[in-house]
């Protein structure tokens, strides 16, 4: 009991703050060495393979925590296999068609791929050390993008450490298109002695955990905030590797390619493939190789990066003593997470998972006006307001989107949003009236979709008011409606219909209606 509650009372210190360690990040001819107080934490290997990787990498109590395996082979009780498992690294099976995530030992036209050093832009060295770098990744000695890389050391209590791991990929004149695969992402091969098993079955002592609490076997393909892989070191003692995936990422939270046999990837280019058990492609082969994989065929999760755009992805590992309990990764995670960028992401992600409930039990009471980006303020409170509004309390709604407006006076959404609330909530047309006329004084006059709803919303309340003539007159601000699209047709004709059956004239309001049924598509 009393060694629990030591560990317990360290663990707490450590989630306090860190410690006054110093971080050293020295460049050498072929790599980057980074120390803390002194003694090697981890190095950036950029000449050994194909690609970089991170390895080793010591644990908190000075032991290597990935696996060995191809840097250093024959250690005793490490599986030689998937020799690309290497240690820690970022990559992907198919990017533009090229297998950045193993490369071939003699590899055919059309296979070759390899990521290479381009420069070191930054290093940083003290309390905190930060690396940055640049790095081209190269399809048969042609580029496909360029990758910027953000690599920051936080030492913490007792030799725990807080190592972020972000990048920015950049397509160059050419659309990037990342295929639906299972292989890929960022990788950590745990230490031997960590795995859950092996891949003949045999029982090791680790265990993986995420945060929706699935554990081992049944963590594989499930999305997650985080996920923690934890077990014995080589001293014995339980060490683990946190993996978290930032809310403000492509496709929070991501699936994890997590295996028994020491393997945990944050993979968000993958979505078909993660459908099911993982047992189901033992009998399928994906593409280039097959053409019999359904979730290769289908390409629903296929991502393309256009031409000159950028797509940040941001993850932090932590490497802790003890279980995930002990170590508090929760607790973690909710410090790495409490940032505008973050809590807009998970706002973002709640909202479009249709989680309104769980969305204001999180950020119900965050004072989002006090942020100091007023951009971002306003839009977490559009998007609290727009989530209260959909729960039919229009009081906090209408709270949360009059601060909106106030800090972004000039976004048309809110302004709709506004609207809509008054309508559907509070009963309130001439207010309703304003926010939609403000919408539409800030887009103006055209056949995009926020000043179509807005001249469609205010002719229905116009209308129901009894005011057609005012209510056609803001129609026919829309011009000619043969070239807009057939959505928008139907919402005007209709409006219209309603427009003209107030006036009392029949024939041009059946006119109309029936001009929009022949638009509706059959079934």
């Amino acid at each position: 009991m009393r060694n629990a509650a030591l560990s317990a009372f360290i663990i707490a210190v450590a989630l306090v703050g860190r410690l006054s360690a110093a971080v050293a990040i020295t460049e050498l001819p072929d790599r980057l060495r980074v120390a803390i107080d002194g003694e090697v934490f981890t190095e950036w290997r950029h000449q050994d393979w194909v690609g970089p990787y991170l390895y080793p990498v010591i644990g908190p109590n000075g032991k290597n925590v990935t696996r060995h395996f191809p840097m250093k082979p024959g250690v005793p009780g490490e599986d030689a296999d998937h020799p690309h498992h290497r240690s820690i690294r970022f990559s992907h099976s198919d990017v533009n068609g090229f297998n950045f995530w193993w490369s071939p030992a003699k590899p055919k036209p059309g296979q070759s791929a390899e990521v290479k050093l381009e420069k070191i832009e930054r290093i940083s060295s003290g309390p905190t050390g930060e690396v940055v770098l640049w790095n081209q990744w190269l399809g048969d000695g042609k580029l496909v993008l360029r990758e910027k890389v953000r690599l920051a050391f936080t030492p913490l209590a007792n030799r725990q450490v807080l190592m972020d791991y972000d990048v920015e990929l950049q397509a160059a004149n050419a659309p990037v298109v990342f295929g639906d695969k299972r292989d890929g992402g960022l990788l950590v091969r745990v230490a031997s002695t960590m795995k859950v098993e092996s891949e003949k079955g045999e029982k090791g002592s680790g265990t993986i955990v995420n945060s929706r609490g699935d554990r081992n076997e049944a963590a594989w393909g499930k999305r997650a905030e985080w996920t923690d892989y934890f077990g014995p070191d080589a001293s014995g003692k339980t060490v683990g590797i946190a993996m978290f995936d930032h809310p403000a990422n492509l496709r929070f939270p991501t699936h994890w390619h997590a295996r028994t046999y020491g393997l945990m990837t944050a993979n968000r280019f993958g979505t078909d493939h993660f459908k099911g058990n993982y047992g189901d492609h033992k009998t399928v082969i994906c593409r280039p190789h097959g053409t019999n994989c359904p979730a290769c065929n289908s390409h629903s999760g296929d991502f393309t990066l256009a031409a000159g755009q950028t797509l940040t992805l941001r993850n932090r590992f932590y490497f802790h003593h003890g279980d995930a309990q002990l170590a508090q990764v929760a607790a973690q995670y909710a410090r790495y997470t409490a940032d505008p960028d973050a809590v807009l992401g998970r706002m973002r992600a709640l909202q479009q998972e249709r989680k309104w409930k769980e969305l204001i039990e999180q950020f119900g009471t965050e004072d989002f006006a006090a942020w100091p980006a007023k951009v971002k303020a306003g839009e977490a409170l559009h998007l609290r307001g727009q989530i209260y509004s959909f729960l039919k309390d229009g009081a906090k709604a209408e709270a949360d989107l009059k601060a909106a407006t106030q800090l972004a006076p000039n976004d048309s959404a809110i302004w709709l949003t506004f609207g809509d609330n008054y309508v559907n909530n509070l009963g309130d047309d001439e207010q309703a009236l304003a926010a939609y006329r403000r919408a539409l004084v800030i887009t103006g006059k055209g056949h995009g979709w926020q000043p179509l709803t807005a001249t469609v919303s205010i002719a229905r309340i116009l209308t129901s008011q009894v005011k057609p003539d005012e209510a056609l007159a803001v129609l026919d601000q829309c011009g000619d409606l043969s070239s807009m699209a057939p959505t928008w047709r139907i919402q005007l004709l209709r409006a219209y219909g309603h427009a003209y059956a107030a006036q009392g004239k029949e024939k041009e309001s059946l006119a109309k209606f029936r001009e929009a049924l022949a638009l509706e598509p059959r079934p």
